[in-house]
C-alpha cells in the first residue's frame, strides 16, 4: 500500500505566539520536503481554551478549530481528527519544531507495509508518543475510544499502578492486533526536531496558580519544579527568535526573567544544578539551530547574564 497524496496534520495549541513560530517551520520544513515527494499538507490547529487571539492572517492557509461538544481539550481533539476524511494523520505537539524536512519525507514509504500503523518521530522516555506521530488513521479508528486518553492500570493491587501517556494504550493495542508503530530513537530524533517540552505546561501552570493563590505562590511553586524551570528557560529563548522574526513580545503572560531567576538563584541541589545547566546548554544549541535554518544570528548573553546562569 503506498501512501496517498496528502497528509493532514493536526497540532493543538493554546498560544496564539507559539503557533505562529511553530507554524513558521512546519510549513516551510514539512511542507517543502513533503512536497518534493509530491505529497500536500492539510494544516489543522486546534485553539484550546478558546484562543481568541488566533487569527488566519498569523496562519495562513491554516483550518482553525475551537472547543466544540466531543472537542473540549486537545486529547479530545485528537480523537476526533480521526473521523477526519483522510488516510494519513501526523500529530504534531505545539513545542516540537522540525527542522528537516526532508527527513520527514523519507519516511513515508514505509506505509507500504500494512502492518505499520505509526511512525513515532519523538519518544517519550525511549517510546513511542503523540509529540511528533505519523499514522495510519483507520488502524486508530479501529481501537476502543476514546482512543488517545490517559489511563491508570492496576495490574496488581491498589495503589500500584501504571499511569499511561496519552497514546500509550493505544500503541500497546496496536501491538496486541499485529500491528507495528515505529520508533524513532532520541538521539536521532534530536537531529531533525527541536523539542521544547512542557514550554505550553509552566505558562498554563503559571496562570492557574497565579490566578488562585497569587504570584508568591507560583513563585514556590517554580523553585521546587526544576522542569518547569527548564521550560520556563525555554520559552525565554523561543522569545528571543519570535521577537527577532515578527519585531514582537513573546509570552507576555509567561514567567518573568525576575521570578525565573529567583528560581534559579535558591536552588541548592547540585544534581538539579548540574542537570539543569545540561537542559539549558541543549536548549541553547537547539535555538540556534533554529535561528541558522533562518539565517539569523541570535545574541543569548543578555538572557544568560540576567538570569545569572552559570556556564
Amino acid at each position: 500500500m503506498r501512501l496517498n497524496n496528502s497528509i493532514t496534520i493536526a497540532s493543538p495549541h493554546r498560544y496564539a505566539d507559539l503557533a505562529r513560530l511553530w507554524y513558521r517551520f512546519a510549513r516551510r520544513e514539512l511542507g517543502a520536503g513533503l512536497a518534493r515527494r509530491g505529497i500536500q499538507l492539510d494544516f489543522l490547529v486546534f485553539c484550546d481554551a478558546g484562543g481568541t487571539s488566533f487569527t488566519s492572517s498569523a496562519l495562513p492557509g491554516v483550518r482553525l478549530l475551537r472547543p466544540q461538544p466531543g472537542m473540549r481539550d486537545f486529547i479530545e481533539f485528537y480523537d476526533a481528527a480521526l473521523s477526519l476524511p483522510c488516510e494519513f494523520l501526523f500529530f504534531a505537539d505545539a513545542d516540537a519544531f522540525f527542522l528537516n524536512g526532508e527527513w520527514i519525507a523519507s519516511y513515508p514509504n514505509v506505509f507500504q507495509d500494512p502492518d505499520v500503523a505509526a511512525v513515532s518521530f519523538v519518544p517519550r522516555k525511549s517510546r513511542p508518543a503523540i509529540f511528533a506521530l505519523l499514522c495510519r488513521a483507520d488502524a486508530f479508528r479501529e481501537l476502543p475510544r476514546p482512543v488517545f486518553a490517559c489511563r491508570y492500570e492496576f495490574p496488581q493491587s491498589w495503589p500500584n499502578g501504571t499511569n499511561l501517556q496519552p497514546g500509550d494504550l493505544a500503541f500497546k493495542e496496536l501491538n496486541q492486533r499485529g500491528k507495528r508503530v515505529i520508533n524513532v530513537d532520541c538521539e536521532k530524533s534530536s537531529k531533525f526536531i527541536a523539542m521544547f517540552r512542557s514550554t505550553t505546561g509552566v505558562r498554563v501552570t503559571r496562570e492557574h496558580i497565579i490566578r488562585e493563590s497569587g504570584s508568591d505562590a507560583f513563585c514556590k511553586f517554580l523553585q521546587e519544579a526544576p522542569d518547569y524551570v527548564a521550560a520556563a528557560y525555554d520559552n525565554m529563548l523561543l522569545g528571543a527568535l519570535y521577537e527577532r522574526l515578527f519585531g514582537e513580545p513573546f509570552a507576555t503572560d509567561g514567567v518573568t526573567s525576575s521570578e525565573l531567576k529567583h528560581a534559579i538563584t535558591v536552588l541548592r541541589d547540585r544534581r538539579q544544578l548540574a542537570s539543569l545547566r545540561e537542559k539549558f546548554r541543549a536548549s541553547e544549541n537547539a535555538i540556534h539551530r533554529m535561528a541558522a535554518r533562518e539565517g539569523v544570528e541570535l545574541d543569548l548573553a543578555t538572557i544568560i547574564d540576567e538570569l545569572g546562569v552559570q556556564r
